[in-house]
């Protein structure tokens, strides 16, 4: 009788020595706090630390224990560190709480998660570039109309190649920029929507170049149409 009792005395020992092991493991703890940057972007991740007051106390990670909220908004990524990554969700907010197991020391933040920003494609520059291109056209146009046409054929030849080295000038920087987006498309970079509306721009102002193209053919009377 007396060998049960001493068994079962040794046993709420053991018991009572492993849960005190936490306690145990932490040594001068008074308080904790969380610093780091408090607002993230969708599917982007920040980091938040825990620091512990006083400096020499002495607590193991395993001990420190993070949590979330709302793990749909921002779940926690290393949930026993001394400091963790918090990784948005979804937009909205959530609180973030940090623990020493075994003792009653904590403290919670609130994250906010953000909206993840749409990437810029370019488009509007691209286009603004095409619609330059186009005015850089109407200008060579405008030359062509006022040009006096010289009296003998080398000077005119002269006349017709200057201003059909300036119109082919513009049609090569119409062409860089339709490889580029034919590029940006083919590698998945753009929609296909977006890679239109450019291509759209890009073929308006080569029907335009076009255009100022015949004129200049036309007002040397196709005399140097290859």
């Amino acid at each position: 009788m007396k060998r049960k009792n001493l068994s079962v005395l040794l046993i709420s020992v053991l018991i009572t020595l492993s849960m005190a092991v936490p306690v145990l493991g932490v040594t001068g703890a008074q308080s904790v706090v969380i610093t780091g940057k408090k607002t993230v972007s969708k599917g982007k991740t920040i980091e938040l630390d825990s620091v512990i007051f006083p400096d020499y106390a002495d607590v193991p990670d395993y001990q420190i224990v993070w949590s979330s909220s709302n793990s749909k908004v921002a779940k926690v990524l290393r949930k026993n560190d001394d400091e963790t990554r918090i990784k948005g969700m979804k937009a909205g907010k959530a609180t973030i709480t940090v623990k020493i197991s075994g003792t009653n020391l904590k403290a919670s933040c609130k994250v906010t998660v953000k909206k993840a920003k749409k990437k810029k494609s370019g488009a509007a520059a691209a286009k603004k570039k095409i619609k330059s291109y186009r005015t850089q056209a109407k200008k060579i146009k405008s030359q062509i109309n006022r040009t006096t046409l010289a009296a003998n054929y080398a000077q005119r030849r002269s006349q017709y190649f200057s201003l059909e080295g300036k119109l082919k000038s513009v049609e090569h920087k119409l062409e860089r920029i339709e490889e580029q987006w034919e590029t940006k498309y083919e590698f998945g970079q753009v929609s296909y929507k977006t890679y239109r509306s450019v291509e759209k721009s890009i073929n308006s102002a080569d029907y335009y170049l076009e255009t100022v193209e015949h004129a200049l053919n036309q007002k040397f009377n196709y005399e140097f149409d290859d």
